[in-house]
């Protein structure tokens, strides 16, 4: 038996908005007093309800993930069953059988097809075959990086040239030679050869220069930041730099406080290596 309000019996009604409506029409305090306690009765059976179902919604879901992870693992194994079954369907460099009953429901009960040893070795060339062009292509793009970052001074722009490298084993080379491949690029091939180098050109905008015109570039910029040092003349990249003058200079144009230039001996060219 429940509390009656104007005749209603409140315990068969569940309707949170009815138990409102009727709270703020109810003028009895006794008759109030019931419908409140009604309503927070109501109020908790409701949340009680959500949470129940917030919950099973919850279990049905991870049980849902369960199932996949079960499923995956029994494919997994299935999988793993099938190419074992293979490999000892034969021994070494034989015909292998593959029997995808195995994969399919796990019986093994279908006719199993045969994997020829030739096919297994073209696979497995396949995937060495990929890897070295991966680390190729790794070594291309970081010489392409490196060829960059010394394309030029400090400050000044510089361009990637992936296509110039692209054939390249990205050796590295030393100072030597890369003059002497500027050299090599820049002297005639036989009569009919034109007299100027094979054109440089960046892979973004810039302007186009020859291997010569660099060289002559650098070794313009090297004569003006020592002209100033009476006892360095710089006219080659070879027997102007043998007695580290020049080395010094260069070094002492932007470090001037570093050493004092004036102590060196042009004769002493191993003190003068020494600071360099």
């Amino acid at each position: 038996m429940g509390d009656w309000v104007d005749g209603i019996n409140l315990s068969d009604i569940n309707d949170e908005l009815k138990l409102h409506e009727m709270l703020d029409s109810a003028e009895d305090y006794e008759d109030r007093k019931k419908v409140r306690a009604r309503l927070k009765d109501v109020i908790a059976q409701n949340r009680a309800q959500r949470e129940e179902m917030i919950r099973r919604r919850e279990e049905e879901r991870e049980e849902m993930i369960r199932a996949r992870l079960r499923d995956a693992d029994e494919q997994k194994r299935r999988t793993l069953a099938m190419y074992d079954a293979m490999a000892k369907s034969a021994p070494a460099g034989g015909n292998k059988t593959l029997d995808v009953g195995i994969l399919r429901d796990g019986s093994g009960t279908s006719t199993p097809e045969p994997v020829g040893g030739q096919k297994l070795d073209l696979v497995e060339q396949a995937i060495r075959e990929r890897q070295r062009e991966a680390d190729n292509r790794k070594k291309r793009i970081l010489t392409a990086y490196d060829t960059a970052a010394r394309s030029g001074p400090a400050g000044a722009p510089r361009f990637i040239d992936f296509e110039a490298v692209k054939a390249s084993d990205a050796k590295r080379m030393s100072p030597k030679e890369k003059f002497q491949q500027l050299d090599s690029a820049a002297a005639p091939k036989g009569a009919n050869a034109p007299s100027s180098a094979a054109t440089v050109r960046p892979s973004g905008p810039g302007i186009a220069r020859s291997p010569t015109a660099i060289k002559e570039m650098l070794l313009n910029w090297c004569k003006s930041k020592t002209k100033e040092y009476e006892a360095v003349s710089i006219d080659n990249f070879s027997t102007s730099w043998n007695d580290g003058m020049a080395f010094c200079a260069l070094i002492h144009h932007f470090f001037p406080d570093a050493f004092d230039f004036n102590s060196l001996n042009p004769k002493n060219r191993q003190i003068g290596r020494a600071h360099v």
